[in-house]
């Protein structure tokens, strides 16, 4: 017996042996085989326009104020093979005390040593004086929009009574170096738009209607119109010491999941108040993400003969006052300065203005402010333009001014387009400037002459575009890993625009088939392209169809015409004249190319399901039946483009030797395994060997075709851009 009972707990031993390398074995395998998100929290952090562009002196006029946003999404990661990220919300993290604290890297402040804003006077209330604690220009520039004090920054709440209208910068007061909606530069929280959005008012071009608009979509975490300057705090003790080589265009926002306990109790997180959460192995939550700033070259041109010629001469006389009386001044100041005045002089010689009525070059008198004896000039005051919300023009000897956009377009691709050696205007890169972070400014296109340096535009790279963003960047098929899934038109620009490698140009994009092929949709389904529309079609038949829009008005246009325009062709100035559709013209002087449904879209280039959301969540800047801007659309349950592609202009894969060292550290920061974007699925998911996330099935990889999606991992990216709503598939409404 004892025998037998040995020899059972010696076959039990055996067995249980088995059952345990059996089991370590596979976990063994498993181990090798899935991967789980490195970090439990994935902050995404992104600015809706891709790079904005403002002067730093607004002494004496500015064309765009300063306005940078932090947009973020925050995601709570899978760390099981069975488990699904979560997109967090306010609800998640307001019981636990949690906010989003964010800060920019080295850039606290802007006014005095680094901007000339809110210091430069302004009768905002119109009451004969300046003695108002808001009567500065910065509050001026936001005035013509409001909020309901009912219901701020949202739609207006349903009307059971009377509403009260609150006015920003005028009755709602700008501190200093806070956007219009009361966010400090820096070491504030983000609010969540909730399932509004942000929402601002303005009047329509009939001066009586109301409509809103959508700053920041619904279901986001955003701080707005933030202004940010090109220059780290502490570069500058005097805004005169600025140089151009200082300017640094893609500027880091952090942003970290935080504790906050408002221990006076007044609502107004601060820094002593706040203190970083950490995840289960005790690491702090926070990301950076780029918020690009840049400053245009204006200077290039009308500090020099470019643009004054031998008819005006007041820049250099400007010039000489600030380089005589302030020694201290540096060229580059002294140009800007120069360059303003150079503006108003030809508008008021060729418009008939009277904004220098009052100039006297050689007075000293507000100098230190401005020397003009009168406001500074905003041009939305005539020229109306929906970035800023201004949708009416003003009349001018009996005329409608053209719509601001519009006007500097058609003015400088007139007179200045700069052809480069394969007739494309290259001065785009001079007001939508290109410098480089690391102030060298050898590749800027435009001289100190304002003189285009000669060859092909896109071999100098920096600021809003070239050399950055994917489309520009040469290595970008290779570090993709997928096809580009283009339609005719994307064929027709790869084979004859990127075929030398450079890739694309700003009029690529930024063109008359764009604005028809938005025009001409009436779509019922984003992804199936259901409806009326174009873009499935051949490039011949597109190419017919352009041509009997507008009653025949575009005929003699070649491919060229429409899709790559070259200086002296009639399709380069034709976006800014073609006939703005509804509802912009009939609620909005300003057009309907700008900021607007008309802008380019994803869906011109590529098939479904790589293609923006349909509109009608946010009109009028996106309307039904159209497709909506990328900035306002959501391809993966929730999670917005931008969110994994990085923000227009600078989408992600950037160049790794390109201008934009941010958005590339913020794309190997946030993907598992350190490539250069978009993000991958294992930065949220738990993956497979193959970076397919584990929950997925063959089932949902089935409807892709291996014709069109040879891979798993291709599969699994077209599955990923399908998750849609109703609404963000089919519009409201439907």
């Amino acid at each position: 017996m004892a025998q037998i009972l040995k020899t059972k707990r010696r076959s039990l031993f055996i067995f249980t042996f088995y059952v345990i390398a059996f089991y370590a074995f596979t976990n063994h395998l498993e181990a090798q085989t899935v991967s789980i998100p490195p970090s439990e929290y994935l902050i995404s952090i992104h600015y809706d326009l891709g790079m904005h562009c403002t002067g730093f002196d607004l002494s004496y006029c500015c064309i765009l104020p300063p306005y940078n946003s932090i947009l973020a999404q925050v995601v709570k990661t899978a760390q099981k093979s069975n488990a699904l990220p979560a997109i967090l919300t306010e609800a998640d993290l307001s019981p636990d005390s949690l906010i989003l604290w964010y800060r920019h890297e080295q850039n606290s402040y802007s006014e005095g040593p680094k901007m000339l804003y809110w210091n430069v006077p302004y009768d905002v209330n119109g009451d004969g004086d300046l003695a108002d604690p808001n009567d500065s220009f910065a509050n001026a520039w936001f005035r013509h929009l409001f909020t309901y004090e009912e219901q701020p920054l949202r739609y207006q709440p349903y009307p059971l009574g009377k509403l009260t209208k609150r006015y920003i910068g005028l009755d709602l007061a700008i501190p200093q170096d806070h956007g219009p909606t009361g966010k400090p530069m820096s070491f504030g929280k983000l609010d969540y738009t909730g399932p509004d959005g942000t929402v601002l008012y303005t009047t329509t071009n009939d001066g009586v209607s109301e409509t809103p608009l959508v700053l920041a979509m619904r279901g986001y975490w955003e701080a707005l119109g933030l202004p940010l300057t090109a220059f780290y705090g502490g570069s500058l003790g005097n805004i005169r010491e600025a140089t151009e080589e200082m300017i640094r265009p893609y500027q880091r926002a952090q942003v970290s999941l935080s504790k906050w306990r408002d221990a006076n109790s007044d609502g107004l997180p601060q820094t002593h108040e706040v203190q970083l959460a950490k995840d289960s192995r005790g690491r702090e939550i926070t990301a950076f993400g780029t918020n690009p700033i840049d400053v245009p070259g204006c200077d290039k041109c009308h500090a020099s003969e470019k643009a004054n010629g031998t008819e005006f001469n007041l820049w250099k006389r400007e010039f000489s006052f600030w380089k005589n009386q302030f020694p201290n001044t540096t060229d580059y100041y002294a140009r800007v300065k120069a360059a303003s005045i150079s503006l108003l002089e030809i508008h008021d010689r060729r418009h008939g203005t009277d904004f220098l009525s009052k100039y006297i070059p050689a007075n000293r008198t507000g100098a230190a402010v401005t020397r003009l004896g009168r406001p500074s000039i905003q041009c939305q005051e005539c020229h109306a333009d929906n970035i800023v919300g201004k949708l009416r023009g003003a009349t001018f000897s009996g005329k409608k001014v053209s719509a601001l956009s519009a006007a500097m377009h058609k003015k400088h691709l007139d007179k200045v387009p700069q052809p480069d050696a394969l007739g494309r205007a290259a001065s785009c890169q001079g007001c939508h400037p290109a410098h480089q972070q690391s102030g060298l400014l050898t590749e800027f296109p435009l001289d100190q002459h304002g003189e285009f340096r000669g060859g092909d535009v896109r071999n100098y790279r920096g600021g809003c575009f070239l050399g950055r963003d994917v489309h520009s960047n040469p290595a970008a098929a290779q570090t993709l890993g997928t096809r580009s899934h283009l339609n005719a038109v994307g064929q027709w620009l790869k084979t004859k625009v990127m075929k030398d490698g450079k890739g694309l140009y700003c009029t690529n994009c930024h063109n008359l088939a764009a604005r028809l092929f938005y025009k001409a949709d009436t779509l019922k389904d984003a992804l199936d392209q259901t409806g009326k529309t174009m873009r499935q079609l051949s490039f011949g038949k597109i190419l017919a169809a352009l041509r009997k829009m507008e009653k025949g008005k575009y005929r003699q246009f070649t491919a060229e015409d429409f899709f790559d325009p070259k200086v002296g062709s009639p399709g380069l100035l034709a976006v800014y004249t073609d006939t703005p559709s509804d509802p912009y013209r009939i609620v909005d002087d300003g057009g309907d190319y700008w900021l607007a449904a008309g802008e380019p879209k994803c869906a011109d280039c590529h098939v479904p399901p790589f293609v923006e959301n349909l509109g009608g969540l946010y009109e009028p800047i996106d309307q039904r039946e159209k497709y909506a801007l990328m900035r306002y659309s959501k391809g993966h349950n929730g999670i917005s483009c931008q969110s994994c592609h990085q923000s227009t202009h600078g989408l992600y894969p950037v160049a790794e030797d390109g201008a934009d060292p941010v958005s590339l550290a913020q794309a190997r920061a946030l993907n598992p395994d350190g490539s250069s974007g978009p993000l991958k699925c294992g930065a949220c998911h738990v993956v497979d060997d193959e970076g397919i996330p584990t929950i997925m099935t063959d089932d949902m990889l089935a409807p892709f075709s291996n014709r069109e999606y040879p891979t798993r991992w291709e599969k699994a990216v077209a599955y990923a851009h399908t998750g849609r709503t109703y609404e963000e598939r089919k519009g409201v409404g439907k």
